[in-house]
């Protein structure tokens, strides 16, 4: 005969699954999150990856806007 499971021992039992679940969840996330990073950051087709263009446009921005609060 199977012995009866107090309430407290299926709720520590279901909190154990949920925290099983979040850290696969965040697991498969930070895979996608990855690999959305290294294409970004490889591909490139002649041009300069996006990574290289966010760094140019910074800089020109960067180069005018000093440019600009420097005039008189």
């Amino acid at each position: 005969m199977k012995q009866p499971v107090s309430i407290v021992a299926q709720y520590l039992a279901a909190q154990q699954r949920l925290r099983t679940m979040r850290g696969q969840a965040m697991t498969e996330y930070i895979v996608v999150i990855l690999v959305g990073v290294i294409v970004l950051i490889l591909v490139t087709s002649g041009q300069p990856s996006v990574v290289e263009q966010m760094v140019i446009a910074l800089k020109t921005f960067w180069k005018n806007f000093s440019y600009i609060i420097s005039l008189p």
